[in-house]
């Protein structure tokens, strides 16, 4: 791709990486460390003009920004978080630019890149550069499966804004007040949302990077052949009035292990061939999975997958809807108009982030499968709504607002051939 020097590279470097154990930016990925895998991805991208902001460590990076022709911008207030580094990055490049031979005055925009995720391929920048040709103002964020991930690019225009911004939420609420104007835009690789900033997210990285970049088999060809059953949980012990119950761990009720019962008769007359169970961990899932195992084949073994847990809801789980409705009113109802994206806080998901992880639970469940000495034709997995609705979206191919609308009662059962 042709060199483009309207653009800026931001690499964010300077954490703790508490997190991770081990200091990500020169955490080794093949041959190159995460940093330079970075700085060749917007290399070959075209973007030669590379910000690397620094902080903790720092002094263990220069040979690299040295080699790599990424300018330093060091930030000494590292550890007041993400937002602080995004002020000096912006900052710095915009002081570089007017020593910058055959560069325009200011950037015509910024591509932010974490050094958590390595791995996003030059493609992706082009086409966010495709996009943003169509749509100068917006902010574009790549995602995959409707998860967003990185780079997120921010027009120029905004640089003064977040330079300014001295309040809650960090970029977060920058773009949050231009909802209207954030393109999530879909790419189709996976790279784009593998974040390490834990060690197992550092060994997905690995393992992703070991397969070129590609894909295990689709999941549609995994399940070819076979049935999946998708059978929602019995009803749990109920509270007063309702409640958001996301990853809340409550019992079933009586009444949920007779519907968790019916649903093992109603599987039998399917003729099922398994002789292994998969559930959410969750207390609900799991007990109604051995009431269901233990009528439908005694000797089937049950396996926790966590990732089939019910949507994160954060700080509202197990609050009664009353009281957010009370307590929230603008929140509440912006959950209303839009369901799918809607999302409280860092600490909780979206039905985006569900479908990501659910399908994660669901290609690991389908990798044990495969390499199992006793193949099954039948995979079964007890779960949540939540987590039915968005597997059901992605496999059938529907729009994911109307499938998880689609109301599916307990002990409800859900099957795609």
């Amino acid at each position: 791709m042709e060199n483009d020097n309207r653009f800026v590279g931001l690499i964010l470097a300077a954490g703790y990486s508490s997190r991770m154990g081990a200091f990500k930016p020169l955490l080794p990925i093949g041959d190159m460390t995460a940093i330079e895998r970075i700085a060749v991805t917007f290399k070959k991208a075209g973007i030669l003009n590379l910000v690397g902001v620094t902080g903790f460590l720092r002094e263990r990076l220069s040979s690299i920004l040295a080699k790599e022709e990424i300018t330093e911008a060091f930030n000494q207030n590292f550890e007041r978080g993400m937002f602080s580094s995004i002020k000096v990055g912006i900052t710095k490049a915009l002081s570089e630019r007017t020593r910058s031979a055959g560069s325009p005055e200011t950037p015509e925009g910024y591509f932010l890149m974490l050094v958590d995720c390595p791995l996003v391929p030059p493609e992706v920048i082009h086409l966010i550069l495709m996009q943003h040709k169509e749509q100068p103002d917006a902010f574009i964020v790549p995602c995959f499966r409707g998860k967003k991930g990185h780079p997120l690019f921010i027009p120029a225009q905004y640089a003064e804004e977040i330079l300014a911004y001295e309040g809650d939420g960090g970029m977060k609420a920058i773009t949050n007040r231009y909802e209207d104007r954030l393109v999530r835009l879909e790419v189709g690789t996976e790279a784009v949302v593998l974040d390490m900033d834990t060690p197992e997210g550092y060994e997905e990285v690995l393992e992703y990077y070991a397969k070129q970049g590609n894909d295990d088999h689709r999941i549609e060809e995994e399940l070819k052949g076979k049935r999946l059953f998708l059978i929602r949980h019995g009803e749990i012990c109920q509270h007063k009035e309702k409640i958001f119950l996301g990853q809340m761990d409550v019992p079933l009720s009586d009444r949920g292990r007779e519907q968790a019962a019916k649903a093992a008769v109603e599987l039998k007359q399917y003729g099922i061939s398994t002789n292994r169970i998969y559930a959410s961990d969750l207390s609900r899932a799991w007990e109604s999975a051995e009431i269901i195992r233990d009528r439908l084949n005694p000797q089937a073994v049950l396996i926790k997958e966590p990732k089939l847990r019910e949507m994160s809801l954060g700080d509202w789980d197990g609050r009664f809807i009353s009281e957010i409705r009370t307590e929230y009113p603008m929140e509440y109802q912006k959950r209303g108009e839009k369901i799918p994206l809607y999302k409280l806080g860092n600490n909780s998901e979206n039905f985006y982030d569900l479908q990501y992880r659910a399908m994660k639970g669901l290609q690991h469940i389908l990798e044990e499968e495969r390499k199992a000495d006793n193949p099954c034709d039948d995979v079964v997995i007890v779960a949540h709504a939540g987590v039915i609705n968005v597997i059901r979206s992605e496999l059938n191919h529907t729009e994911l607002d109307e499938e998880i609308r689609n109301y599916i009662p307990n002990g409800g059962i859900v099957v795609i051939e």
